[in-house]
């Protein structure tokens, strides 16, 4: 297990700029996951047959499209979302309400297992012996949604610990994804509601990879010309300068004075050794 200190030069800058960051967050597993560019995937957790097989496929598909999976590994839809980006295999987050000497649910325990054992990662904020009170995991969602550049809603009932979470990445400005729900059926009040008030309705993985491809470009068109090479190279990545010339095939004292204008102007980091990153803007 790693302890993360808020003030750590790896604790994830997604993070620090929530409100209410966590002072320490508790990890184990693969550490580089949390620096990856990551779509969390929620739902019910008393979801329909239709809730898990969606929930299995778009996590599949995003997994396969490059993105890390976060979500909250509860029963039902949280579930078939880390089961869908293990079996295609992707990276994983799991998001707990609890302590690690106390995992909850008990039925997922061999899910938390494949997850660390399959290079995914599982972390908290509460102390190894925190017991799953029910008031952890609403703040447990705050986490889920600020690590995730956007959030896909499968199922939600209404007034639910999902919709809770569609509410903190709106508070974030981040992008919320619903699969549009029967209207007869109380599992997906809370979906269709969401797509109601302003979030975007989708049918299939490629009206998300679409959106977050527009995003990137407007993000990157803000870029330097001249850096826009290098940018793309480091953008959802920690990376080595080596890897970097690598990728380039350009000259390592060329690179370097490159990234270092970039990184007096703040579009990068260096975060440890020649590893580098993109600086949360």
């Amino acid at each position: 297990m790693e302890i993360i200190n808020l003030d750590s030069n790896i604790y994830p800058n997604k993070l620090k700029k929530i409100r209410n960051a966590p002072e320490k967050l508790y990890l184990q597993g693969n550490i580089e996951n949390i620096d990856k560019k990551s779509i969390a995937i929620i739902g019910s957790r008393d979801c329909s047959l239709y809730g898990k097989e969606t929930a299995y496929q778009f996590a599949y598909e995003l997994s396969k499209a490059g993105f890390c999976i976060v979500s909250g590994m509860a029963i039902g839809i949280d579930k078939y979302a880390h089961l869908g980006a293990l079996d295609a295999g992707g990276s994983t987050i799991a998001v707990l309400g609890s302590g690690f000497n106390n995992i909850y649910p008990t039925e997922n325990i061999n899910l938390y297992n494949r997850i660390i054992q399959e290079n995914g990662t599982v972390i908290t904020e509460y102390k190894p012996n925190t017991k799953p009170e029910s008031h952890n995991f609403p703040k447990r969602n705050r986490i889920v949604s600020g690590l995730s550049l956007a959030v896909l809603v499968v199922e939600a009932e209404y007034r639910s610990g999902t919709t809770i979470t569609a509410g903190f990445a709106l508070k974030q400005n981040k992008p919320v994804f619903c699969i549009p729900s029967n209207i007869n059926s109380t599992k997906g009040i809370g979906t269709n509601k969401l797509i109601q008030e302003g979030a975007k309705m989708v049918v299939g993985v490629e009206d998300i990879l679409e959106q977050m491809h527009t995003l990137e470009q407007e993000k990157s068109s803000n870029i330097p010309a001249e850096y826009e090479e290098i940018y793309s190279v480091i953008e959802g990545n920690t990376i080595t300068l080596n890897e970097i010339c690598k990728k380039l095939n350009r000259k390592p004292n060329e690179v370097s004075s490159i990234l270092t204008f970039m990184e007096i102007e703040g579009y990068i980091e260096q975060i440890s050794g020649q590893n580098f990153k993109v600086k949360e803007r």
